[in-house]
């Protein structure tokens, strides 16, 4: 690996921490028990959680002060998602939206979202991915990053493997070349524009600019790769060649648009798959009856998955606006009132889930809210899953994969964007 490509690795690890450590607040590392008391006592709470604990809140990125209640059951938070006509997304954009021309599929409402959506979504369908295994994110797994991992006998899991390899196999599937320092500068940007938020009004006035200079940047990058790749004629079965040839309202996307496009779906290529995966591994390596079961039955490899996204999910909370008056939990919310939705929490409802506290791979599942639901959930979740199965079914092959005892045991802390600030594992060479 080259130094560039090391200097790049510690870029990224820096970013990583830099929104980790905006999103863990003052909250402590293990919110669980406090969602237990906010369900059993104000499971409507008057207030704003993330704001509370010094954490950015998507409820109200820019501090206005805009009426907040947080939601922590599973049915409440279940019930807003299902209905978008009256919950509202436009104010997810309000932290960073800015950075990237207002171009967010995230806040965007209504029929806007339902057109565009439906113009991108091809390339994320599961049969679309599913073709993927095989011809991409395997060997991008195997090739490029465990196959070399495999003789050291040990790994900081996070910065050696979580953090590069889904952003390779992404931005391969976008079209991009493989260029080790254009994808890692197009990730760390990606992250500054997501941390441009901060509930310290002192590094917001350093991160939000970085964000403007980093979404311009993308930007500027971006688009030369797209005109390089109209020119050469060859449309694959990629997200540029559907963007380019995709029709819109009757007539085919510009440059310039695709360039707008793949920048919006750039914030979310990579490091939210990073926290997962990181999240599910330290539950796995603190389980290690559980996952001695997965290593015996590959078949198991999804519900770990789903199972690890329920009881720790990276996306801890979201929010929406009331569009209207409204009512949730028996309490009234007047129109223009931010909700909170505490997917952390509600992922570990007793009255959703027997046993929530349990790491349990047979479990009964309902709908997971970790990619959101209804009709604003993540687009990016089937690349997601894919990659996150390919990772871990190869991790497994370690043998004897174990926490390095040289190092502290990894804690997944934040409130929202949880994650572990390292894995440092060992396994017999």
């Amino acid at each position: 690996m080259s130094t560039s490509t090391l200097d790049s690795l510690d870029q990224m690890v820096a970013d990583y921490s830099l929104v980790t450590n905006a999103y863990a607040g003052k909250a402590p590392a293990n919110p669980y028990p406090l969602f237990a008391e906010k369900r059993a006592q104000c499971p409507v709470m008057h207030g704003d959680l993330l704001k509370e604990n010094m954490i950015p809140s998507m409820a109200d990125f820019m501090m206005t002060g805009r009426p907040t209640v947080t939601l922590f059951r599973y049915d409440d938070i279940h019930s807003v998602l299902m209905n978008p006509k009256d919950w509202l997304s436009y104010i997810t954009g309000d932290g960073f939206a800015a950075a990237v021309d207002n171009m967010l599929l995230t806040a965007m409402d209504g029929e806007a979202h339902t057109r565009y959506r439906s113009v991108l979504q091809k390339p994320f369908m599961r049969t679309e991915i599913r073709k993927l295994i095989d011809t991409l994110i395997r060997p991008v797994v195997m090739n490029e990053f465990v196959d070399k991992l495999r003789p050291n006998g040990k790994a900081d899991l996070l910065r050696e493997f979580a953090l590069p390899f889904p952003i390779r196999a992404m931005y391969a599937y976008f079209g991009f070349p493989h260029d080790a320092d254009l994808l890692s500068n197009l990730a760390s940007w990606a992250i500054k524009v997501v941390a441009a938020p901060q509930a310290d009004p002192e590094i917001a006035k350093i991160t939000v600019p970085q964000s403007m200079v980093a979404g311009q940047s993308m930007y500027d990058t971006v688009l030369p790769i797209v005109k390089a790749y109209r020119a050469r004629g060859e449309m694959r079965a990629d997200i540029l060649g559907h963007m380019m040839q995709v029709e819109h309202d009757g007539q085919h996307f510009t440059d310039e648009e695709i360039t707008l496009f793949v920048r919006m779906l750039l914030l979310a290529a990579g490091e939210t798959t990073t926290r997962s995966f990181a999240n599910m591994m330290v539950q796995l390596l603190e389980n290690p009856d559980v996952l001695d079961e997965v290593r015996a039955d590959r078949t198991l490899i999804p519900k770990a998955i789903s199972e690890t996204m329920r009881r720790d999910p990276t996306a801890g909370a979201v929010a929406r606006v009331a569009g209207r008056d409204m009512e949730v939990g028996g309490i009234s919310v007047p129109k223009g009132t931010a909700v909170l939705l505490s997917i952390a929490s509600a992922n570990r409802d007793p009255e959703a889930y027997e046993d929530p506290d349990r790491l349990w791979l047979k479990r009964p599942m309902r709908p997971l809210l970790s990619f959101g639901f209804g009709p604003h959930m993540c687009m990016g979740m089937h690349m997601a899953l894919a990659e996150m199965e390919v990772a871990l079914d190869a991790i497994l092959d370690l043998p004897n994969l174990r926490f390095d005892p040289a190092y502290p045991n990894p804690e997944i802390r934040g409130l929202n964007m949880r994650g572990p600030d390292a894995i440092h594992v060992v396994w017999d060479a």
